[in-house]
């Protein structure tokens, strides 16, 4: 609820509510009288008012005379309409509201612009569907961009923040924070709309790291010129899972569970030197790595060169991409001391 919406409620409020408590201070100083002489103490005369008022009528504990009866008349006439206005007030906003908001889409924007370092899914077919179920499971922040009322839907059921729009469009994509995104996964059906969402994403931000699907091979090198920074084909990837899991099902399994980023088991995961970071020029071994934190740096990756299995005495460099083993607590200790 924005601030404007509660304030014109509180306003509409007003009236209805002061019925009730005016209601309610009337009633209560008239039992207060009608029970002087049996003794009565305000909290008899207050539960006398409040069960006139809500009709519950659990008995009289203040003995009404005729004038008594008379009085309780007008109270539970005057008490039960200004409640009933207060309440139709409240109903009536409750359901404009929702007629107006059928989805929530207001909430949702307002959501979505509390997002940072969060990723954008543009397009939730099968790939994008599986894309924003393997975010959710690792509580990474995205939001789903897609023109579709059957995605609109499915991502309301399943909980996800979803934006209702093109992703080709620059407005869509400030809409949805791009400014402040991690990154981008295109995932639409279409090559030709995945390029121009590719090229519409690096001309807002040089800096973004997308990553594209590819329906057709022919495409990958096209989505790359345009500002992928990786354009993969699910069927390629698909084809090479089936073999592997012929070949070698146990690395396969290994890997499955690595790349779950789960509290308690094992996580593979990638972590940038940055430049300026006052570990270049430093050591593996003056690092300490695996006596600090616990995690194991399997690989360096330093420009399109693979270092398996890293000497010791190798030395870091900037922009040096490490894939270390770890738990999460583990792999987040090493970030930190890499980034310092």
């Amino acid at each position: 609820m924005t601030v404007e919406s509660s304030d014109m409620l509180r306003d509409r409020l007003a009236l209805p509510a002061a019925l009730v408590v005016l209601v309610t201070v009337v009633g209560t100083v008239g039992y207060i009288w009608l029970g002087r002489e049996q003794g009565a103490t305000w909290l008899d005369a207050l539960f006398m008012t409040v069960t006139t008022i809500t009709t519950i009528g659990y008995g009289e504990i203040i003995h009404l005379s005729s004038t008594g009866r008379i009085f309780t008349m007008f109270i539970a006439i005057f008490g039960i309409a200004s409640l009933f206005y207060s309440l139709t007030i409240v109903m009536d906003y409750l359901v404009s509201r929702r007629i107006n908001d059928p989805l929530g889409a207001k909430r949702m924007q307002r959501e979505i612009d509390k997002l940072s370092s969060h990723i954008i899914i543009a397009g939730l077919g099968r790939v994008g569907k599986q894309a924003a179920a393997e975010l959710y499971e690792s509580h990474i922040s995205f939001v789903i961009v897609d023109p579709g009322t059957d995605a609109q839907h499915y991502a309301h059921q399943h909980g996800y923040l979803h934006f209702l729009g093109d992703a080709s469009d620059d407005d869509v994509l400030a809409r949805v924070g791009i400014e402040r995104a991690n990154g981008l996964i295109v995932t639409t059906g279409d090559d030709a709309n995945n390029l121009y969402i590719v090229l519409s994403a690096r001309v807002l931000r040089s800096d973004l790291y997308i990553v594209s699907r590819a329906v057709d091979d022919a495409s990958i090198p096209k989505l790359v010129r345009a500002g992928a920074n990786r354009a993969i084909s699910p069927y390629a990837i698909g084809g090479r899972r089936l073999a592997h899991l012929i070949l070698s099902p146990t690395v396969v399994d290994f890997f499955d569970t690595v790349i779950k980023r789960d509290e308690q088991s094992l996580n593979l995961e990638g972590i940038k030197v940055p430049p300026g970071a006052s570990v270049i020029g430093q050591s593996l071994a003056s690092l300490e790595a695996l006596e600090r934190t616990g995690a194991s740096i399997l690989v360096i990756l330093r420009d399109k060169n693979v270092l398996p299995n890293p000497n010791p005495e190798t030395i870091l460099c900037a922009d040096d991409q490490l894939l270390a083993l770890g738990t999460v607590e583990e792999l987040d200790v090493l970030e930190a001391i890499i980034s310092a």
